[in-house]
């Protein structure tokens, strides 16, 4: 729905919501928006009658929230109204103006039908709804991996906030260690969680500016932590090893390495390590909140280096909960509704993998049954050979032979 389609969409709808005095009251005004749908009427409108009518609509809807709030004000026609109006218009110095596309907020109404949705736009294409946030199990060890959770968020949230919100509910229900993420859900607050939680995040990427190679950061250093997730030991990249020290600030920490061994480092002119005036020591600084975006990053690193990307099959579980929609689209609309429809769907993904990890486990179990059939029907047929009361058998026991015995011919 173009914008101008929705303010159209919203008259039609406010003018729907007035008595029949009302209606006759402010006919002409509501007049050039009433003939056909919304969307019949910007098809019908030229290009350069857009900005025009923009302005008028603006006027129009101004002037219906102040003559309607008295008798209209709990109507939710009027609240749309009053939404849409501050959303799209500006009024400064009493001028009244439509507000410049780039000014408008991606959480603004989208559709009257739909409250909730928002705009997004990612890749260089348009959206406009919600965004679905899945969550599997991915241990390599277990025989199933089952979907555990699914959110439905304006698409608008961020993939941190989205994570933040979950991950009190999965450490509770599912035990977890370890969680596989892409690049986008990595925040400090989330690490904070994680942290309290003993989870370790591997991301596939790091949102941010790329780390230089000419220099070493803190995720080049290994942090040992206590039970309480605490730093206690770093080790240096040139396996120098001292202990984490907090500092005079809460959060703050200090870890002293002895400038003997540092000035035999050949990394010693890109290490943040700070070499002091008074002492034989060289300083390195760094508060809680570097230690655990350090701790992310070295993660991730590993994980790249493992060539593995556990993370990886989420996408065919997103497939396999989506390719049944057009385009990707759910038929319904609102959140409550888009959440219901992707809960079910998840739902019906576990029972399809259930089902084929059922039916592979019968099929597993028959195969044995049928070698353990064919193995023991084997067994028998050797010992019915070697049965003393089988004539043959009576007559090889004699020269000390049995029916089972290889012949070996030596020609000369």
């Amino acid at each position: 729905m173009s914008r101008l389609q929705l303010l159209v969409e919203v008259l039609q709808r406010v003018h729907r919501m007035l008595n029949e005095m009302d209606q006759e009251k402010y006919q002409d005004h509501f007049f050039p928006y009433l003939e056909g749908t919304s969307g019949q009427f910007v098809y019908r409108l030229k290009g350069e009658e857009t900005n025009v009518h923009l302005g008028q609509i603006g006027s129009l809807m101004h002037k219906m929230l102040r003559e309607l709030s008295e008798e209209y004000g709990d109507q939710e026609a009027y609240h749309i109204l009053e939404r849409v109006f501050t959303e799209h218009f500006d009024i400064s110095k009493s001028q009244l103006r439509p507000k410049e596309n780039e000014e408008l907020s991606a959480n603004s109404l989208q559709s009257p039908d739909d409250w909730e949705a928002s705009y997004r736009r990612k890749n260089g294409e348009d959206h406009l709804g919600y965004v679905a946030n899945v969550t599997e199990t991915c241990d390599p060890g277990n025989e199933l991996q089952l979907i555990t959770n699914v959110q439905v968020e304006p698409n608008t949230t961020d993939d941190a906030a989205m994570l933040e919100k979950i991950i009190l509910d999965l450490a509770e229900k599912t035990e977890v260690e370890e969680l596989y993420v892409d690049g986008g859900y990595g925040s400090p607050k989330v690490d904070e969680i994680l942290q309290e939680h003993h989870i370790e995040l591997f991301q596939t990427a790091i949102r941010g500016r790329k780390p230089s190679s000419e220099k070493l950061y803190l995720s080049d250093f290994l942090l040992e932590q206590n039970e309480d997730g605490e730093p206690v030991n770093i080790t240096c990249p040139h396996n120098q090893t001292t202990m984490v020290e907090r500092g005079r600030k809460d959060g703050r920490y200090l870890a002293y390495f002895e400038e003997l061994l540092c000035a035999e480092c050949p990394l010693q002119d890109q290490c943040p390590a700070e070499k002091l005036q008074r002492k034989a020591q060289r300083v390195l600084r760094f508060s809680g909140k570097q230690w655990r975006v350090a701790r992310r990053r070295r993660n991730s690193k590993k994980l790249r280096e493992s060539g593995e990307n556990l993370r990886s099959a989420i996408e065919a579980t997103i497939w396999s909960m989506t390719h049944a929609f057009s385009h990707g689209k759910v038929p319904v609309r609102g959140q409550p509704r888009t959440s219901m429809v992707m809960f079910s769907s998840a739902i019906m993904s576990n029972v399809r993998r259930i089902h084929h990890y059922l039916q592979e486990k019968e099929r597993q179990r028959a195969e044995m049954d049928k070698n353990g059939a064919r193995s023991q029907e084997n067994r028998k047929q050797k010992d019915n050979s070697n049965d003393p009361n089988d004539p043959l058998s009576s007559l090889l026991s004699i020269f000390g032979l049995s029916k089972n015995f290889d012949f070996a011919f030596n020609f000369v």
